[in-house]
């Protein structure tokens, strides 16, 4: 089901954002914890930073062995949380997807957040889901008080 809406807590919108001004000026990357409703509203109720395994300050690749150590440990908990999508950021861009984004869109329904964060911080922050054809749709973002 493709996302409608993405709704953030306010505690992971914190987190991601000071993630992604810790790591300027290279890309940071994490993974988005939550569940989609049955109105395909996607709710954020963590984020979790992961190691940007990319071999240049301008890319981004996250690491595979964090995501799956993620979707085991959600597995155990039973909380019926799950990753519903990643962030990462754009230190000299803005939080539009990118080509080598696009180009990587490949997952269907996957949230993307793309945030556009430099010295002077955060410039803003963009909400996509992969759709087919290697296709970032915007959607519609807010942050949720706790």
């Amino acid at each position: 089901m493709r996302a409608s809406r993405v709704m953030v807590s306010a505690a992971a919108w914190v987190e991601l954002l000071a993630h992604t001004a810790a790591e300027w000026p290279r890309e940071a990357c994490g993974l988005l914890v939550g569940r989609i409703d049955a109105d395909g509203n996607v709710w954020i109720a963590a984020s979790e930073p992961v190691a940007n395994l990319a071999s240049t300050d301008d890319a981004f690749e996250l690491d595979p062995a964090a995501r799956i150590a993620l979707q085991r440990r959600l597995r155990e908990t039973g909380e019926g949380h799950a990753i519903v999508g990643h962030y990462h950021s754009h230190p000299f861009g803005e939080p539009d997807p990118s080509v080598r984004d696009l180009a990587r869109a490949e997952e269907a329904d996957l949230v993307w957040l793309i945030v556009s964060a430099g010295p002077e911080g955060v410039r803003g922050v963009g909400a996509y889901v992969a759709a087919p054809g290697s296709r970032l749709v915007p959607v519609a973002l807010s942050v949720r008080p706790q």
